[in-house]
């Protein structure tokens, strides 16, 4: 998996405009993670396919991303998503990869998931 960090530097100072989560093919089984961000050049869409299970806390009007990134077991960054992990409910599959978001000024967000495609989005 390319690390997220490699395209865009974390996502470091880009604002979280928008969070969806949806089911691929059941709208009552949400599998899927879109998160809609930019910054003073671009902005992307990156969706999380495969969901397992998502954790959010806080959050408001105002969302500025310190760092997303993909974390590893015995790390702090895991630990942390874990924590936020564990409200969620889940059925058997579990994701491969566990990403997590956490904010100079608001949402922190993490989500247990397969796989991950960054798309860039015409400027507004």
């Amino acid at each position: 998996m390319t690390e997220i960090s490699d395209l865009y530097g974390n996502f470091h100072d880009w604002f979280l405009e928008s969070i969806i989560v949806r089911g691929s093919t059941n709208p009552r089984r949400p599998d899927t993670l879109v998160l809609g961000m930019f910054d003073d050049q671009k902005r992307v869409r990156i969706t999380f396919d495969g969901m397992s299970r998502a954790g959010f806390k806080d959050g408001g009007a105002l969302n500025i991303v310190n760092c997303l990134e993909i974390v590893e077991p015995n790390t702090d960054g895991f630990a942390s998503a874990q924590s936020l992990l564990s409200g969620s409910a889940h059925g058997k599959h579990r994701g491969r990869y566990v990403a997590y978001l956490y904010s100079t000024v608001g949402a922190e967000i993490a989500v247990e998931f397969d796989s991950v495609t960054i798309a860039t989005q015409p400027p507004q």
